[in-house]
């Protein structure tokens, strides 16, 4: 509604309070129309963020209010010391709130951020089931399939956590140490309002370093029933075996949904090679798809005897696949000494493994990978690249696959591509959460 003429309020002369260090004048920030001024951090209070502000640099400011959601301990200008999962007040260089955050005792990151707004802040049950609530809204119209991902950490507005549902129970994972001074309140809630009735809750720890020498423990049973060893679910109409208890993976790379969508309508009459097939995830969409044939290759056996279960899950002769056992690149080597060529070839390494002393990480060795594959593809034919190294940028990947391609002697052409699904949020600023690129190309 319109004041009344001559109502209207004149615009207050600028004090000095809003001026910057030197005579400059704050900017004024537009929030949804009307002009509004931050407040400073000193005007709040309330329970849960009293005590000690942190203070951080204007630029690292301006990534925080663009939706980055971690300080790096090298970004902070006055760092107290305080306990683990403290929630704090964020400050920026004038001393205006930026937001709050979680306190990480230990590691890089010395702070994740809870909320980027100018108000007093809880972090309790309430909110807890607010976020619960608004990440499930979120998903309701996106037509997911039965397992997905629930919560996805910062996005979701979790620090430090994920939870997956996989038929009748959900799939905690800890990613930061810090998660631990919520979890308590966090999966009573989890327990009411996104478990399947009769399910259960598991809880994988990723935290915890483990050397050469060690072994991951299994996930650990919270909430509910206990799971079977083999959890059916389905994707897109095939079938899958997963296991809520193991250490790491449980059997299916969920986050990869949208790059085997992707690669399923090229398969047809083509032959296929699935490059670190892992369970088969990829090599089912191929079968499905039309391949006159598919070979995977994988150092693990146990990942060859968990395809043909998938495949026979699906209604699919669970020797459709050509099973190799060993390392990749000495196939690929095998491959071209024997002029054996691919239509198409589906490449998916890990970011970082050492099986049986050969080394691999994906930083360093995405390029090699490239040169070794472009020999056995055919004319024209094609390579579904995927990378979900977080330390490669997506320009240095496109960079690395083109390079490794001409060091192969082949040049390529970008067909298509895409990223996580639409259940993996990512927050705007926050490059570190696109880890995943996947790239369809072509070879000359």
């Amino acid at each position: 509604m319109c004041p009344p003429p001559g109502s209207a309020r004149r615009p207050r002369k600028p004090s000095d309070a809003d001026k910057k260090p030197g005579g400059r004048r704050r900017p004024e920030v537009r929030q949804g129309g009307p002009r509004v001024r931050r407040a400073k951090a000193r005007d709040h209070g309330g329970p849960g963020v009293r005590g000690p502000n942190v203070k951080v640099a204007n630029n690292v400011a301006r990534l925080l209010r663009g939706g980055h959601p971690w300080i790096f301990r090298s970004a902070i200008r006055r760092d107290p010391d305080l306990d683990e999962g403290a929630v704090i007040t964020v400050i920026d260089e004038a001393g205006y709130t930026v937001g709050f955050g979680i306190v990480e005792s230990e590691g890089a990151i010395a702070v994740r951020m809870l909320s980027v707004v100018d108000a007093p802040f809880e972090w309790d049950a309430a909110e807890m089931t607010r976020r619960l609530k608004a990440a499930v809204s979120r998903r309701e119209r996106l037509g997911l399939p039965e397992t997905r991902r629930l919560i996805h950490g910062e996005a979701d507005g979790f620090p430090g956590i994920a939870v997956d549902l996989l038929g009748e129970f959900l799939l905690i994972y800890k990613y930061a140490r810090v998660a631990e001074t919520y979890l308590d309140t966090l999966v009573p809630l989890l327990e009411e309002h996104l478990m399947p009735e009769g399910g259960g809750i598991y809880l994988q720890d990723r935290v915890r370093p483990v050397t050469a020498d060690e072994r991951r423990p299994p996930a650990f049973h919270l909430k509910g029933k206990a799971a079977p060893p083999d959890v059916e679910v389905d994707e897109d109409g095939l079938r899958f075996l997963v296991d809520v208890t193991a250490p790491v993976s449980p059997g299916l790379f969920f986050d990869l949904r949208d790059g085997r969508r992707l690669i399923e309508p090229w398969c047809k009459d083509r032959t296929v090679l699935n490059l670190f097939s892992f369970t088969g995830a990829f090599a089912l969409r191929a079968i499905r798809g039309g391949a006159r044939a598919v070979t995977n290759v994988d150092a693990a056996a146990r990942s060859h005897a968990r395809c043909r279960q998938n495949l026979a899950a699906s209604g699919i002769d669970p020797e459709a696949c050509e099973a190799l056992g060993g390392d990749v690149f000495k196939y690929l080597e095998r491959f071209r000494q024997r002029d054996r060529v691919f239509d198409l070839v589906i490449v998916d390494p890990p970011p970082f493994s050492n099986v049986k002393g050969s080394v691999f990480s994906a930083l360093r060795d995405y390029g090699d990978l490239m040169a070794a594959i472009a020999p056995v593809v055919a004319p024209g034919g094609l390579i579904l690249a995927v990378c979900n190294a977080v330390r490669l940028s997506e320009e240095e990947f496109l960079l690395a696959l083109g390079e490794g391609a001409m060091a192969g002697g082949r040049s390529i052409r970008l067909l298509g591509e895409c990223g996580l699904p639409p259940d993996y949020p990512v927050l705007p600023a926050f490059i570190e959460g696109r880890y995943l690129k996947i790239k369809l190309l072509q070879l000359d």
